[in-house]
């Protein structure tokens, strides 16, 4: 019996000493995955929410180019001059939209 408890005592510090171990180890890696973690939110709140990037966007333009008429001066010009975007931001849109859609659906079966 004494053998069996002087053992215990020997394990019980071996576990005390490698807890201390793991904790030190966790405290050098919690900021590097504190900031990775903050990194995933803004992309995660990117990808659910893309109307505010493009308000945002939008806002940037507007503020730089002298207001809503120098955007929309500027937009026109771009329009005529590639009548590709058009057709590219309408397919985007309706996948947008059908998308969610989809996703509405899932979610109400």
């Amino acid at each position: 019996m004494a053998e069996l408890a002087a053992r215990r005592r020997v394990l019980l510090a071996e576990i005390e000493s490698q807890r201390i171990e793991v904790a030190e180890i966790a405290e050098q890696w919690r900021a590097p995955l504190l900031l990775l973690d903050s990194g995933l939110s803004a992309v995660r709140f990117v990808h659910n929410h893309p109307g505010w990037l493009a308000g945002s966007a939008l806002a940037l333009l507007i503020w730089r180019r002298h207001g809503l008429v120098g955007l929309a001066r500027e937009g026109w010009r771009s329009l005529r001059r590639y009548p590709a975007g058009i057709s590219l931001g309408l397919k985007y849109l309706s996948w947008v939209l059908r998308f969610r859609g989809e996703a509405r659906e899932s979610l109400n079966r």
